[in-house]
């Protein structure tokens, strides 16, 4: 089965493929893995991208368990995604969704230091206008923010990107002496918020979900253009033109880790790197891997705004040839990688690839090829 497992990496380090956002850390692959949001989660979705585009972070937990004598150590991501966020982690996301940097505003709150964790990403929302604080001239970033102080940052934040002016949704619990009247009926008024049924309990904790599914929607909303289209289909064509032909001719570690930190981000990152570590494997090595790709594949955009697209990559077949002394073994097959490419943009305002999903039915069939070959 070695075979089946170099194979295996070979098809998650193949990639069709944000930058890390700007006050973390590079992470590793096991910060990606998400433990308490399951498939049928309502924002499971939206929850996925952030975290794998790098714009949460969730919270880290460690489980270290014993089997067979040896200590393992498993790393998960929890979410929470049913828990209220405070005014603080709310201000992070937006920032870190938006890339945003400091306006011209000066403003400072005596609750907020310069050592606190929250501090630089409060400074960069009040100086453009989306926090203005409370009355006494304090921000509590420790709070529990409401539904409708969310948003009103929300329509602070994408107010010259998303077109607020074409239709409004009023609500019977937010009448026009509410402060946040204008921003609600607004984003309402777009989509990014639903409500409950003819209200919209303003006075409502946010859960952490809702706040990534408002911010997700917006994004959303806001344009992208036809040079950042040209831009996404360039940055996937030479993510698997340059990734096939180092593959291929030379297994060069060292090139396909700049390809990999040129054209993906996030989760996809984490993962090729981790991948390449099949490299350096003395069981790797010892066999001989040709690959060549069968024709031209396509690219084209299935959905693409300001910052976010997918792109769905056709007609991907490479031929690989595989042979292992050892074990006397070798074979040939053709795989389909036809798949879906997701991309953003990064801070610099490039496109990078944070995940990569093949077609479903392509990957089942690899599977079994491969597995009826050993």
């Amino acid at each position: 089965m070695k075979t089946v497992r170099i194979l295996l990496a070979l098809l998650v380090t193949f990639s069709l493929p944000s930058i890390t956002p700007a006050f973390a850390a590079e992470k590793t692959i096991d910060q990606y893995y998400i433990d308490d949001v399951d498939y049928g989660h309502g924002a499971y979705e939206q929850l996925e991208r952030f975290l794998y585009a790098d714009i949460i972070d969730g919270y880290e937990e460690t489980v270290i368990y014993e089997e067979d004598g040896e200590e393992y150590e498993y790393t998960s991501i929890l979410l929470k995604p049913e828990n209220n966020i405070t005014r603080a982690q709310f201000t992070k996301i937006l920032v870190n969704a938006m890339h945003l940097t400091s306006g011209d505003i000066k403003k400072t709150f005596p609750d907020v230091n310069s050592s606190d964790w929250y501090y630089h990403y409060v400074q960069i929302a009040s100086s453009r206008g989306i926090i203005t604080g409370k009355v006494d001239g304090t921000f509590k970033p420790n709070d529990k923010i409401t539904r409708a102080q969310m948003a009103v940052m929300i329509y602070r934040a994408f107010n010259e990107t998303v077109d607020f002016s074409t239709t409004e949704k009023t609500f019977k619990d937010v009448t026009q002496k509410n402060f946040a009247y204008e921003a609600i009926v607004k984003i309402a008024g777009v989509g990014i918020v639903n409500g409950y049924g003819d209200e919209f309990k303003p006075s409502n904790f946010a859960k952490r979900s809702h706040a990534v599914l408002m911010i997700d929607r917006a994004l959303h909303l806001e344009s992208g253009t036809a040079e950042d289209e040209l831009s996404v289909i360039q940055t996937v064509n030479r993510n698997v033109t340059e990734e096939l032909l180092l593959q291929s001719e030379q297994q060069d570690r060292e090139a396909l880790e700049a390809l990999y930190r040129e054209t993906t981000v996030g989760y996809y990152l984490a993962y090729s790197l981790d991948n390449l570590s099949t490299l350096d494997d003395p069981d790797y090595s010892s066999g001989s891997i040709t690959m060549e790709q069968v024709g031209e594949h396509s690219s084209s955009i299935v959905s693409l705004n300001k910052r976010f697209a997918e792109v769905k990559v056709d007609n991907l077949k490479v031929h690989i040839s595989m042979s292992e002394p050892d074990m006397d073994m070798s074979f040939e097959m053709t795989m389909d990688l036809s798949g879906t490419a997701y991309l953003k943009k990064t801070a610099d305002e490039t496109w990078k690839i944070y995940n990569i999903v093949y077609d479903e039915e392509n990957f089942e069939d690899m599977l079994t090829e491969a597995i009826a070959n050993n």
